[in-house]
Parts: C-alpha cells; structure tokens; sequence
C-alpha cells in the first residue's frame, strides 16, 4: 500500500487523537480521550519525541509515537511507544521496518537526529 508519512501537526492533531483512542480501547485501557489528547499535546511540544501519521487515500491509517531517554552508557535512544494501523488496513506495509525506516530518513525526525541508535523490541 502506498502511504505518505506526515509528522502531526495542528491540523492532523485530530486525526492522531481518534486513532489512538480507538487504540487503547481496542487494547481495554480506559483512559479518557481528553487525557490522551493532552498527553499528545506534551509530547507535540516536547523536542525529544514525535508523532507521525501513515496517509493513504487522503487519510491517516496508522500513528506511530517517538519517546527518547538519555542514558549515561548509549547517549539519547528513541523508543517507540505506540504503533498502531487501522484493523482494514493491516498486513498492508504500514507499520513495515521500511515505513519505520521512511520515518527515520525523513525530516519527520530531524528534531531527534541527535539519536545514538534506534532500538526495535519485540514483546
């Protein structure tokens, strides 16, 4: 699937917010949408970490959000902490380590450039 990658911005803030309630309710969290929207916001602002939306056909489909931690040992490390695609439009190549890859190479994270290593964990 063709997909375009947009850092979120004002105008895509909405559209990250409804996908990433949907998110956490599929997964039986029950935070209050008001407090996920404030929580995005603090991390909008916030330097050291990003949150991107995968577009096709002229709408999101997948959010994707970046948290960094500095460590004394590796220097700054990117962790991501939520991923997640539409259920219609998986095992489509949204969420592929090349999307991930398309992400990092773009200027979508050039605020967090400063990043020693990125680290990939399966749980």
């Amino acid at each position: 699937m063709q997909a375009e990658i947009h850092a979120v911005t004002r105008e895509l803030r909405a559209a990250a917010v409804d996908l990433l309630v949907r998110f956490f309710r599929e997964e039986g969290f029950m935070t209050p949408p008001p407090r996920i929207a404030e929580n995005l916001d603090r991390m909008l602002s916030d330097s050291s970490c990003w949150c991107a939306l995968a577009v096709a056909d002229g709408e999101a489909r997948a959010v994707i959000t970046v948290s960094t931690v500095l460590y004394v040992e590796w220097g700054r490390l990117g962790e991501i902490g939520d991923l997640y695609v539409l259920p219609e439009y998986r095992r489509r190549g949204l969420a592929t380590v090349e999307t991930i890859r398309l992400c990092r190479g773009s200027a979508i994270v050039a605020q967090v450039e400063q990043l020693s290593r990125i680290e990939r964990r399966r749980q």
